[in-house]
């Protein structure tokens, strides 16, 4: 069994794991505080301390691993499974609450994957849940969509999550494009909580995205209609609401002023078009929470552009996603040649140099990188490398995500 050396007490990157909370790698600090928790756990006048403890051991760096699981090294470094990004040695740290105190706004960041198979994030996609008034508003679905949100439910006490999520609640989805890595979650959206939740209220859902939006729901209600129609008939004989979906397509010619798709006495959501490879449409979303003012957007993936420096500007928080360029080389796509790589894996993904451009040029106030593609060799492999990456290309306040964090 391969193990990771632990870490000494290093200094805290400037913008990752602070904002003056934890020190989270090894810190003399952390472990005089875990043990404190850990001999309150005695004191049963003390009910909450086992709880605080556990989340300070999930966010602390371990000498084994995050989950302390069994992990064998992979010989054959060229499957899909093999890349380090996807070993539990290297998720060393748990969910943050970053999220500013004086804002009733909430952002969860539910899913921090990338495509590859990493059973220790989940997405792969920016699945994040906009929370204003302890209602929440989906942004993308990807891969163990429900799951992520049973975990990010049970990571955070800042604001009651459980109520927040609860089924009668499950309603708007806004997804950035229609690539799979960020929608295949949507059966789950529409259905888990249909199905398991039956006695309980129900929301028809709506899916605002791309062109195309409207027939995919279409074609996913059918998938499921066999499902659906047995539990309406069958023994439970569950009332039809929340059943379906609705997909309501943003107006594909959105220009670069973005347009007004949504609003309630919550939000107002403005979508803006992107480029993303060579999806025709793609787009930011840009929310306005009401009750605080914040400016959230989230760009889903995609390179630079002008209109998502648009969708940006002056904005509290961008939430996008970021790759490396230092060592594109590891990537396993993309062609054969780094030039290649970098040519095709730049159409579709954020180089640090272009994270710059579109900071410096929309003024946003702070980046959160919510998923990052970081390609190394095993033996120089750091979680925190692309991040690193941003820092040393300019980019500033920018802070790197992972499932349960709130912002």
């Amino acid at each position: 069994m391969w193990r990771r050396r632990p870490r000494a007490d290093t200094p805290l990157r400037t913008g990752e794991e602070g904002d003056g909370a934890l020190r989270i790698h090894g810190s003399a600090a952390r472990h005089r505080r875990v043990g404190r928790l850990l001999r309150a756990n005695e004191d049963q006048t003390r009910p909450n301390a086992r709880l605080q403890f556990r989340l300070l051991a999930g966010a602390a760096a371990t000498e084994q691993n995050h989950l302390n699981v069994p992990f064998v090294k992979p010989t054959n470094m060229k499957t899909a499974f093999s890349s380090p990004g996807n070993w539990p040695i290297f998720e060393d740290r748990g969910p943050i609450d970053r999220s500013p105190q004086d804002k009733s706004s909430k952002v969860l960041i539910m899913g921090s994957g990338d495509p590859n198979p990493n059973p220790y994030r989940y997405g792969p996609a920016l699945a994040v849940a906009v929370i204003v008034n302890d209602y929440p508003y989906f942004i993308d679905t990807g891969e163990g969509w429900r799951r992520a949100l049973g975990k990010s439910v049970q990571s955070q006490d800042a604001i009651d999550l459980y109520t927040v999520m609860d089924t009668a609640n499950m309603k708007y989805m806004f997804l950035t494009h229609l690539h799979e890595d960020h929608m295949v979650g949507l059966p789950s959206f529409i259905y888990n909580p249909y199905k398991f939740s039956s006695n309980l209220p129900q929301a028809d859902k709506k899916v605002y995205g791309p062109a195309g939006v409207d027939d995919m729901m279409a074609h996913i209600n059918a998938a499921w209609r066999i499902d659906r129609n047995e539990l309406m008939q069958g023994s439970t004989v569950a009332p039809a609401d929340g059943s379906t979906a609705v997909g309501i397509p943003v107006w594909p010619h959105v220009d670069v002023d973005g347009r007004r798709i949504f609003e309630d006495d919550n939000v107002l959501v403005e979508a803006f078009p992107t480029k993303h490879g060579f999806l025709e449409n793609t787009h930011a979303y840009r929310f306005t929470t009401k009750p605080d003012n914040r400016v959230l957007v989230f760009g889903g993936d995609g390179r630079y552009s002008e209109r998502l420096v648009s969708a940006a500007k002056n904005a509290d928080i961008l939430f996008i996603e970021g790759i490396t360029r230092k060592k594109i080389k590891y990537a396993p796509w993309g062609g054969d040649s780094e030039k290649m790589k970098v040519a095709v894996i730049g159409a579709y993904h954020m180089f640090p140099s272009d994270m710059k451009k579109v900071q410096d040029e929309s003024g946003v106030n702070s980046i959160v990188m919510v998923n990052a593609q970081n390609y190394n060799s095993p033996e120089d492999f750091d979680r925190l490398s692309v991040f690193q990456e941003m820092i040393d290309e300019g980019v500033t306040n920018i802070l790197q995500a992972s499932d349960g964090d709130l912002y």
